[in-house]
């Protein structure tokens, strides 16, 4: 065992890779933490993943670790410890890749400069650990192997690609979105080169996958500002490519009114589905904003979901014109996502976003004050249900049963009778004598 500790603690978890790297270096092989963690640690961010390199091959690690797992061709090595199976990845370079995403073939390096030139972007082609001759303590002997200017780049907020950005973009059409993403997440310029080939060869996005693509962009819309994010994604042509409904309806203001969405210090942040929601608002046709989604491989909870807040948003555009009532309106939203606080949540997206009238702010005080109150706007609220109001009515189940519980709801919401059990079962019992009356008469 390698280290004994909690996986959950960051302590541990930069521990335990410590002492993989001094085992690494007793075995004679080079140890360094790359990409992610070594960009994050600079930038002041503490590092989710710890990803280490080394210049033994596979089989050398077998040999060192007998417990090592090794069932790909990427020079990937687990490493079994007492906190889990951890990582290690053999120097490399890559082969062409025959579809825009894996090569085709790989070599293993001896040194660790072959393999940064590899990654996609200079802030996340940096390293820090110890060359293979290296002796004494790993980590006090450890320094920062930087051959691309990631440090310096990262310092002067630019996001600039390895090498020949064409030839990247290529390995991966990805990366481009990627350039998106980590430029919104740490307030980073796209260097212009690398942005002019991004918009030159935009269309290789149009080849990825539906899971990559939505992936991504639910990283920029978790970012603490996602609006440059996603004009950027715009004025790139990237959006064109990878959502062309989105782009034929793309509206100036949507990245502001997205980024306004769950932002940082309201009441409803985070709020990823708000945000995703109102990125598809744009998009008249709830079909068309489905199939967006759709196309990129969204759950089927998350579709159901924004397609519920599609429809409550109708609902308060009613409530604010006055064709419904607040009660009426917070009901709706019971009955839209089993939640009739977001009646009220609803009311602060429009109005965050910049999309409500003036009523909105009425509206929003009479449902934030029936939230507070614990108001009934689900049937599940009333007192009674219907085995109690069919044992009252001394009736058989029938189709009368769920009208008869709606009306109840709507008669208590609207303060016409109170929530408590031999009230809702007087009114029962004269919904029931109307509902006869109305059958009679038909």
């Amino acid at each position: 065992e390698i280290v004994d500790c909690d996986w959950s603690s960051d302590v541990c978890s930069s521990d335990l890779v410590a002492r993989l790297m001094e085992a690494l270096q007793a075995a004679g092989f080079a140890a360094y933490v790359v990409g992610g963690a070594v960009r994050d640690t600079l930038a002041g961010r503490t590092p989710v993943d710890w990803d280490l390199a080394t210049n033994a091959t596979p089989d050398q690690l077998r040999r060192a670790f007998p417990d090592a797992q090794y069932e790909n061709r990427f020079g990937t090595v687990g490493i079994p410890t007492a906190a889990g199976v951890r990582e290690v990845t053999t120097f490399r370079s890559d082969g062409p890749s025959s579809d825009a995403r894996r090569p085709d073939t790989v070599t293993f390096l001896a040194e660790i400069e072959g393999d940064l030139a590899r990654r996609d972007f200079t802030v996340n082609a940096m390293a820090f650990g110890v060359p293979a001759d290296s002796h004494g303590d790993a980590l006090l002997s450890a320094s920062l192997v930087d051959p691309f200017g990631g440090a310096s780049d990262l310092d002067a907020k630019l996001l600039r690609a390895v090498g020949d950005p064409a030839e990247r973009f290529r390995e991966d059409a990805l990366r481009m979105l990627r350039a998106v993403r980590f430029s919104t997440r740490f307030g980073l310029a796209i260097e212009p080169a690398t942005a002019a080939v991004i918009r030159r060869d935009a269309a290789l996005a149009a080849t990825l996958s539906g899971e990559r693509i939505g992936a991504e962009i639910e990283g920029i819309l978790a970012a603490d500002d996602p609006a440059p994010g996603l004009r950027a994604l715009y004025d790139l042509g990237l959006v064109a490519q990878i959502a062309p409904e989105l782009h034929a309806a793309w509206a100036d203001e949507a990245p502001s009114r997205v980024a306004a969405i769950g932002s940082i210090g309201s009441v409803d942040a985070p709020d990823p589905l708000g945000r995703l929601t109102e990125l598809v608002a744009v998009i008249a046709d709830d079909t068309i904003a489905e199939n967006v989604l759709a196309a990129w491989r969204r759950p089927r909870a998350t579709l159901h979901a924004v397609a519920a807040l599609r429809s409550l948003d109708r609902s308060a555009a009613a409530a604010e014109r006055g064709s419904i009532d607040a009660a009426s309106y917070r009901i709706a939203a019971g009955r839209a996502s089993g939640d009739p606080h977001d009646a009220a949540r609803q009311l602060r997206r429009r109005i965050a976003a910049g999309r409500a009238t003036p009523a909105a702010a009425t509206l929003l005080a009479l449902c934030e004050r029936a939230d507070a109150d614990g108001l009934p706007a689900l049937v599940g609220d009333l007192a009674v249900d219907g085995s109690t109001i069919l044992d009252a009515l001394k009736e058989r189940p029938g189709a009368w049963m769920s009208p008869l519980l709606d009306e109840l709801l709507d008669q208590v919401a609207h303060a016409l009778v109170p929530n408590r059990p031999d009230e809702l079962i007087a009114a029962a019992k004269r919904i029931r004598a109307s509902q006869g009356e109305t059958s009679g008469r038909q």
